[in-house]
């Protein structure tokens, strides 16, 4: 959807009078109208609204909060702060878009909730299984063992592997470097990441290849929308409708993986089970832990151009022009490029809360009451390309901008600092990514 011009194809979104109707919907969920129409918006809009010009078109339209996907969009650089870092309580979302809970890892097998995405944190009784859960799987994923396998051989042979493909395929925008599966870019996240976070052997061709296959070739992360999953798993459409049989056998793999053979079931995890925590990785793994670098890569490594953002000329911006000015032994340089590349195409474009009181905002011009319940879109994508607090050069690429580290969104996160809901494997993902830029650029320059 990339390439799509949004003033013609989207424009009856952008109607002021579909966008009235929408925040009247939203302030008044339990009219009849609003129960059929709403959940329709949500889920069409939702969709669209994953283009990554879509949320800087509707702000430049509507104001800094509008109204998008059956969301209350609160864009100010201030409030997006504030919600980042205060306990959030969640719903089936995935940024704009609608999640199924019926395919959700586990409940898809009539089990408990463990998608820590849809966790609340913010719970009216105090209780959460979201800090329980995330903390087992910091426990056992996320730890020295972890720390220590990245910076091993294996881990150096995966990156000099990556370097080689580099020089033997088409590297260029669109190449093959970028869309073969087993090879390339796409070839070393799943070896490399299963890797160092499992420590799943990167030569046991078996488990590689089946979590190539669901994770990539037969894209399991739309196994999780609503409507879509089911549809294309009744039509048997890109391989998924025997998805679930597939997910249960990656859960397999995680399950008897090194990092799990030490497993112990703890009340202080709310009695997590091995098969619990492996069979959430698949939805993780899936759904952030393989395509969060993998657009990152993309941006960075000249895969595509950078969005045209509405009355800027970020497209015209090639990052590979900045890459190859890097000193590739500095990795605090190579760092802050990457995280200017995702400053200005977020790898995820937003996330939600759920309103657990009545509020009111000023929205599209005017001040608005809605209920608790409402959802409410965080767009990381309109706070790191907010002009406020970037300053005039916002859309300009510069890796040496004033506090770019410490107020850069792009984790779920403000820098650092959360409520505990920072994307847990940021150190991980930013050390594979500096390491990637700088071998890989060695050879380019080569």
């Amino acid at each position: 959807m990339t390439n799509l011009n949004l003033d013609s194809v989207f424009s009856s979104f952008m109607n002021p009078a579909l966008h009235e109707f929408q925040a009247w919907t939203l302030q008044n969920p339990e009219e009849s109208v609003s129960k059929t129409f709403l959940p329709i918006v949500s889920l069409i809009e939702g969709l669209i609204a994953n283009e990554p010009t879509y949320l800087q078109i509707k702000r430049l339209a509507f104001g800094a909060n509008f109204c998008c996907a059956g969301q209350v969009v609160m864009g100010e650089f201030a409030t997006l702060e504030a919600a980042l870092t205060s306990p959030q309580a969640r719903g089936w979302r995935l940024g704009t878009s609608v999640l199924d809970g019926n395919n959700a890892p586990n409940q898809d097998v009539g089990g408990r909730n463990l998608f820590l995405l849809s966790l609340s944190d913010r719970e009216p009784d105090g209780s959460s299984n979201h800090a329980t859960f995330r903390s087992c799987m910091q426990k056992y994923l996320f730890n020295s063992a972890t720390t220590d396998r990245q910076g091993d051989e294996i881990s150096r042979r995966l990156l000099d592997r990556l370097a080689a493909d580099y020089t033997e395929m088409p590297h260029g925008a669109g190449g093959a470097f970028f869309t073969d599966v087993k090879r390339g870019w796409m070839g070393f996240l799943v070896s490399y990441l299963h890797y160092v976070i499992f420590g799943i052997n990167p030569d046991d061709n078996a488990a590689i290849e089946l979590l190539t296959d669901l994770h990539y070739i037969r894209q399991s992360p739309l196994h999780y929308f609503d409507i879509i999953g089911s549809l294309l798993q009744s039509l048997n459409l890109f391989g998924h409708g025997d998805l679930s049989a597939l997910i249960e056998r990656a859960a397999t793999i995680y399950e008897n993986s090194p990092a799990l053979a030490d497993f112990e079931e703890s009340s202080e995890n709310n009695g997590m089970t091995r098969r619990e925590l492996a069979k959430l990785m698949t939805a993780i793994m899936g759904i952030a832990g393989l395509q969060g670098p993998l657009h990152l890569g993309y941006t960075a490594m000249g895969y595509r151009p950078l969005p045209a953002y509405q009355g800027q000329k970020t497209a015209e911006i090639n990052p590979t022009d900045f890459w190859d000015e890097l000193d590739l032994d500095d990795r605090r340089a190579i760092e802050l490029f990457l995280l200017e590349c995702a400053r200005l195409w977020a790898p995820v474009s937003a996330t939600h809360r759920v309103a657990t009181e009545p509020f009111t905002a000023t929205v599209a011009g005017k001040e608005r009451t809605f209920p608790a319940g409402t959802k409410v879109l965080i767009p990381l994508s309109l706070g790191l390309l907010d002009g406020s607090f970037w300053g005039s050069t916002v859309y300009e690429f510069n890796a040496k901008r004033e506090n770019l580290c410490p107020y850069h969104m792009g984790f779920h996160s403000v820098g650092d600092r959360s409520a505990g809901r920072i994307c847990p494997a940021k150190d991980i993902a930013l050390i594979m990514l500096v390491d990637v830029m700088s071998t890989v650029g060695k050879v380019r320059r080569a």
